[in-house]
Formats: structure tokens, C-alpha cells, sequence
């Protein structure tokens, strides 16, 4: 892994974003020859792609604010100035949107503007995946023992996990499926003087294939599960994947509306998806007391009872007698207690927990950014994330842990999965 490219002093380039750009440029450059074989000026190519930026970077923090209303709710514009939280397909809707935008507003033919943006758009995808793979942004796969499973010992946001694990390299995948996908649809692209292809069709390939792609990805990544046991990337694949058959069928008979209508099945299944599910806990990495990282996503599988809180609180040094009382009494069991320190020295928070005799993982945060990212408005705040790493309830202040309806419903999410309290933990 080499996270950043160069570093020049306080300036440094970082490898992500220098493969993002890249993939712009290769996506730029095979739309300028696919609007000149369908005889559309060149000239579009620098609109198209300045504003397919602007709404895919919008796109996709909208659907991620949406996929994490109530933290939004509950701290707006931190949620709304912070760089965390992109989501792929929100970046797909609103890359669509504004380039439609700006196609209507030049009079350009809209199912030929987007056959041409098709393939570069794979060509990207498969560009900025090795740019994830290099700088190790956290969307490796579950562990794996095939010859070609590797570490990210050096991964951008931490490697969390001991030495000799390894995992699928899930960009990888990705990679090497959008590159087949890129030089199909250029090939497709090249043969639309074919009567059987319409136009619209290869941006319905498109569909079709990075849908089934990204289905079969996220199948050896770790994300949350929901309805049926599918991760809501791989609905939107479904999603994906019936646009694009039910646009080519309706090509045939109405060849300029197919863009339209793919579009619009898309955007109203990605928004949906990010509407109907309990929120995903934000992830994060800290460092726990030995200095090693602990990522929140390497705890699927579990119950994670994760409290936010600082040394010099006394409601929360309060009620930590009672999170080690919970926390040996659930031990046995698939549930863990996470006790993040937002103090801003380590060595303080490590005398405390010596003090208390805390056997429980205790992180430190001395930056906020936890606690920024989870909108808390004080300490002590806990948060409930189920097995899939849904948040599904936050306690503001202290509680007696021990009490014994609250460990009984604990104990009945560990046991079937369901929350039987409301959000805010009543």
C-alpha cells in the first residue's frame, strides 16, 4: 500500500485522490471519441465531465446523510461540513442528474450523449479502484486463505487486524470486473451502426453489468446486511440491473426515451434504499491503549456498545463501574463494549483506566473526530449497533448498565436481532 504518492513538506499527494483524477482524465478522453463517432461536438466533453463532478459529489453526501438521518438531525451542519460520508450510487444518481441538466439545456440528444459517457464511466470505476487498493481506504473483504489474499498492513485509515490475517482484495475484484466491463461496451459502441442497437442501449449495458458486478463484489465485502441478507449495494445492483434490461426492451420501441427511463428507476431505487433501513453506524478507527487500531467495521458479527466519553466527566467516570459490570456479564456472548476517550492525552486516560481496573477495550480519539462523525452534543453518549453495524438506538448521559430490563433487551437483540426500545433507547 502506498497511501500518499508524494510529500513535499506539509504538502502531500495523496494516491487516492491522484487515481481519481486520472480516471477522470480516461473518462474524459473516451467520451471525446464517443461523441465524435456519433458525430456530437467534442467541445461538451469538459461541461459534461465539470458536471457530472459537481452533482456525483453532491449526489453521493446527500444519500449518505440520508442513510444517517438521525445523526444528521441531531448535529446538522456538522454533518453537513464534515469530508466524511460518500456513497457510490448517490454519486452515480446525481452525476446522471446534472449531466441531464446540462444536455437539455444545450439540446443535445440525450441517449447518444450517454452512450458515449458509458464506457468511460466503466473505465473510470475500474481507475479509481486501484487508487482504493493502493492507498487501503477500508473496503478490503472478509478474511480469506486463497493464494492471492493479502494484508493492508498500511492502510490509509489503519489496518486493524493482526499480523498473518489476510483478506479478499475487493478493489481488485472491482477493478478487473469494470475494465471486462469497459471494453465491451466499447466494443458495443463501435457497432451501433447495427440496426438491432439503439441508441441508449450501451448506457443499458452499462447498467446491466456494473450492477451484476457490484453484486457479486459485495458479497466477500463486510457491510451491513438488511432485507433477505443482501447489502443495500447489492439491491441497488438489482435495481440496476432491471433498468438496464427493462431500458433495452423499451428501446426497441421508443428509441429516444430510454435513458429516461433508466434513470429514473435508478434514482427512485437508490433513494429508497436509503430511506427505508436503520442507519449505518459510522465507522471509524482509534487506537486503543497499546497503541494498535481498532476499526468499528472488524466488529460485525457482533453486538457493539459503543460509549463516547472523557475522563474529566463525572457522569461518565459515574457510570463506567456499571459498562464493566455489563461488559462481564454479557462477555460470553457475541458483545463487545467499545469506550471511545475523546480526552487529549492518552497517558490521562490510561492512569484512569488502571485506576478503575477497566478490562473492557478502551480507545482513544484525542482529535474528536468520533464523536464529530456520531454528532454527539456531550458526554456520556452510547450508541447500540446490531450484528450488520446498524446504530439502532443512542442513550444521551448516564445509565444504570446493569439494570436488568436493560441487559434483558440487550440479551434479546444478541438473541434474535431485534431491538425491542425505540432510538433513543427508551
Amino acid at each position: 500500500m502506498v497511501p500518499v504518492l508524494v510529500e513535499l513538506g506539509p504538502i502531500k499527494l495523496y494516491t487516492f485522490g491522484a487515481m481519481l483524477a486520472l480516471a477522470f482524465l480516461g473518462a474524459g478522453a473516451v467520451m471525446e471519441q464517443g461523441l465524435e463517432r456519433r458525430g456530437l461536438d467534442r467541445s461538451h466533453v469538459t461541461p459534461i465531465v465539470t458536471w457530472a463532478a459537481i452533482g456525483g459529489i453532491l449526489g453521493s453526501r446527500i444519500l449518505a446523510l440520508l442513510n444517517d438521518w438521525q445523526a444528521f438531525l441531531s448535529a446538522p451542519l456538522d454533518r453537513l461540513v464534515t469530508g466524511a460520508g460518500f456513497v457510490w450510487y448517490g454519486g452515480l444518481v446525481g452525476g446522471f442528474l446534472a449531466v441531464t441538466a446540462y444536455v437539455l439545456r444545450s439540446g443535445l440528444p440525450w441517449p447518444l450523449v450517454v452512450d458515449a459517457i458509458a464506457p468511460g464511466l466503466a473505465l473510470g470505476q475500474a481507475i479509481g479502484r486501484v487508487g482504493c487498493q493502493l492507498s487501503g481506504d477500508g473496503d478490503w473483504g472478509h478474511e480469506s486463505t486463497l493464494p492471492w489474499a493479502m494484508p493492508y498492513p498500511n492502510a490509509i485509515f489503519g489496518w486493524p487486524h493482526p499480523a498473518g490475517y489476510r483478506v479478499h482484495p475487493a478493489p481488485v475484484y472491482e477493478s478487473l470486473l469494470y475494465s471486462g466491463i469497459f471494453l465491451w461496451l466499447l466494443s458495443l459502441s463501435r457497432r451501433e451502426e447495427d440496426e438491432r442497437i439503439a441508441p441508449g442501449t450501451v448506457l443499458c449495458w452499462y447498467l446491466v453489468l456494473s450492477g451484476i458486478a457490484r453484486f457479486l463484489v459485495e458479497a466477500v465485502r463486510i457491510e451491513p446486511r438488511l432485507w433477505l441478507g443482501i447489502t443495500e449495494a447489492q439491491w441497488f445492483g438489482v435495481a440496476s440491473v432491471v433498468a438496464g434490461f427493462a431500458g433495452m426492451a423499451w428501446a426497441r420501441r421508443h428509441r429516444d426515451r430510454i435513458a429516461g427511463l433508466a434513470m429514473v428507476l435508478v434514482c427512485a431505487t437508490a433513494l429508497g434504499s436509503g430511506c427505508t433501513s436503520s442507519p449505518t453506524a459510522p465507522d471509524f478507527v482509534a487506537q486503543d491503549l497499546a497503541g494498535q487500531a481498532v476499526r468499528l467495521s472488524s466488529q460485525r458479527g457482533k453486538v457493539v456498545f459503543l460509549n463516547l466519553w472523557a475522563t474529566w466527566c463525572p457522569p461518565c467516570r459515574s457510570e463506567m463501574p456499571a459498562m464493566a459490570a455489563l461488559a462481564k456479564q454479557m462477555g460470553a456472548q457475541d458483545f463487545v463494549v467499545l469506550a471511545v476517550s475523546e480526552d487529549d492525552s492518552p497517558e490521562q486516560v490510561k492512569r484512569f483506566v488502571d485506576e478503575m481496573k477497566l478490562d473492557f477495550p478502551v480507545l482513544v480519539d484525542p482529535t474528536g473526530e468520533v464523536g464529530r462523525r456520531y454528532g454527539i452534543t456531550g458526554y456520556p453518549e452510547t450508541f447500540i449497533i446490531d450484528r450488520d453495524g446498524r446504530q439502532l438506538a443512542r442513550f444521551i448521559g448516564p445509565r444504570e448498565w446493569t439494570d436488568p430490563a436493560i441487559v434483558r433487551d440487550l440479551k434479546t437483540l444478541i438473541d434474535t436481532g431485534k431491538w425491542v426500545r425505540g432510538p433513543d433507547g427508551n
